[in-house]
């Protein structure tokens, strides 16, 4: 949310959103009403309205406040590396990593239930291409030139965001088991070596 809103208005729209992901969880979005929303929040049908036109705007404008929430969380870290580097020590992940998962974890019960619980498209969606142009950031910071790719970039992207959201959902899915720095270190670790200690591949 803007840090411009009064605190009174945060603490408002806060109270309406974290009623929502309860009733969604509880309920699933298509059952619930204005009503059982405001009664959840303690708020009365003229405060909702002040702030939203129906439950559907509020869905909507509550799930782009989390999601810029995270893109700036992510954006500034990623911005001010000229160069980036991964390799030396992986018990320090990188800090567009540690960003990535600490945000989500703020907002556990949200993302948990918006991608696994009750699927809302909108925020799947719109979490599937911030993870995208992050992960084409990323690449594009490590090496800039095509040239020396080994498959074609768009492919590379497309391959890695779908396996960092997948990671993400099985994180939320398991009551995230690991913390934060675990999970940005084992993400960046696998991203750069795989999984293995040593290469199976090689004689």
């Amino acid at each position: 949310m803007s840090k411009k809103l009064d605190p009174r208005v945060r603490r408002t729209r806060q109270l309406l959103r974290d009623a929502l992901v309860e009733l969604i969880d509880e309920q699933g979005y298509e059952k619930i009403t204005v009503q059982d929303i405001t009664q959840r929040a303690t708020l009365n049908r003229a405060t909702f309205y002040l702030h939203y036109r129906d439950k559907l705007d509020l869905l909507y404008q509550s799930s782009a406040e989390i999601l810029q929430e995270l893109v700036s969380s992510i954006q500034p870290a990623v911005r001010e590396k000229k160069e980036v580097d991964l390799l030396p020590n992986y018990d320090q992940p990188h800090e567009t990593f540690m960003h990535l998962f600490e945000q989500i974890a703020l907002n556990s019960k949200l993302y948990k239930v918006y991608l696994t619980e009750q699927t809302i498209p909108y925020f799947a969606a719109g979490l599937k291409d911030i993870i995208i142009e992050f992960v084409a950031n990323g690449i594009a910071l490590m090496e800039p030139n095509d040239q020396k790719l080994t498959v074609p970039r768009d492919m590379a992207v497309r391959f890695y965001a779908a396996a960092f959201l997948e990671v993400i959902i099985w994180w939320l899915e398991h009551d995230m088991p690991y913390t934060p720095k675990f999970m940005a270190t084992q993400l960046m670790h696998i991203t750069i070596k795989g999984p293995y200690m040593d290469n199976p591949f090689q004689q």
